[in-house]
């Protein structure tokens, strides 16, 4: 009987599904990688555990905050540069 709920309790083995519950569907979003200094992985890893949520909103949503923050003709720019083709 113990043997059972012992492996009842151990973690299949790899990686866990990624978001919260393993809901998340990680296939629709672009991979990429990024190289930071030790002090910004460490405020954003303290980030990701206040507010409780993934690196990848974490990023996204300072990457959202900067662009807000650029002048209008450096917006204008990165508009462009968002909207033309491929």
């Amino acid at each position: 009987m113990w043997r059972l709920v012992k492996r009842l309790q151990t973690r299949l083995p790899g990686r866990p599904p990624a978001g919260r519950d393993g809901m998340s569907v990680t296939e629709a979003y672009v991979q990429t990688t990024l190289r930071l200094d030790p002090e910004t992985k460490a405020l954003l890893d303290a980030l990701t555990r206040l507010l409780g949520c993934s690196q990848r909103q974490v990023a996204g949503e300072a990457l959202s905050l900067f662009a807000n923050q650029l002048s209008p003709p450096d917006r204008a720019l990165l508009e462009g540069l968002l909207n033309r083709r491929k």
